[in-house]
């Protein structure tokens, strides 16, 4: 009996350290929401139902409920398979036509499969995040195809680049990828330092979800 009991704790500590270690992909930025009336955020459970005398009121997972300006206006949930979304808002104002919120987006993206990709032409939510990244030589970009290769005479060398691989500090560097089934980004962002063996960019990461 002892013996199958430690057989079992090290089991769970082999799955544990497992899922421990799949890749994750993290996106964070702020958040202003709008909800027209009668309508439901498509990437949540909630909806406007209207004012009232009493304040807006909001359904929340089929439950009515009653919000005031500055009131919290939260969000947890999968979009899809190993795609999590958590938002994090206040409501700032409402009226007869629409409830608006501002506030922090979180995106987590279990096991993404980054390939070369256009961004739909139709989607359901945009989210825009702000991403620093500090890259080595021969270390990928997150969320991307693209691999540092380090320092040139003509610039920052980038591998997986179409044309020209070559940045200079300032230089513009966008990349539109796919990094799982229906989830798609748009990386934006400028190079800030770059020597033989490290790269540092950072501008934007618009993450689009598809119908």
């Amino acid at each position: 009996m002892k013996r199958l009991i430690i057989l079992s704790l090290i089991f769970l500590l082999l799955t544990s350290c497992a899922e421990e270690q799949k890749p994750v992909l993290s996106y964070a930025g702020p958040a202003y929401v709008t909800i027209k009336k009668n309508e439901r955020l498509p990437f949540a459970e909630i909806s406007y139902l209207g004012r009232s005398p009493q304040g807006a009121e909001v359904l929340i997972k089929g439950q009515k409920t009653l919000k005031q300006r500055g009131d919290s206006l939260d969000w947890k949930g999968a979009l899809f398979p190993g795609v999590e979304l958590e938002l994090k808002s206040r409501i700032i104002n409402f009226d007869a036509r629409a409830l608006r919120s501002f506030g922090i987006f979180t995106i987590r993206i279990t096991e993404p499969s980054p390939a070369p990709a256009l961004p739909p032409k139709e989607a359901f939510a945009k989210f825009t995040a702000i991403v620093v990244y500090r890259t080595g030589k021969g270390e990928g970009i997150p969320g991307t195809t693209l691999k540092y290769r380090g320092r040139d005479p003509e610039g920052a060398k980038f591998e997986g680049l179409e044309g020209y691989p070559y940045r200079k500090t300032g230089d513009s560097l966008v990349y539109t990828g796919k990094l799982k089934e229906k989830v798609y980004l748009v990386l934006n962002v400028r190079v800030l330092y770059y020597s033989e063996n490290v790269v540092t960019l950072g501008g934007t990461a618009e993450i689009i979800f598809s119908y």
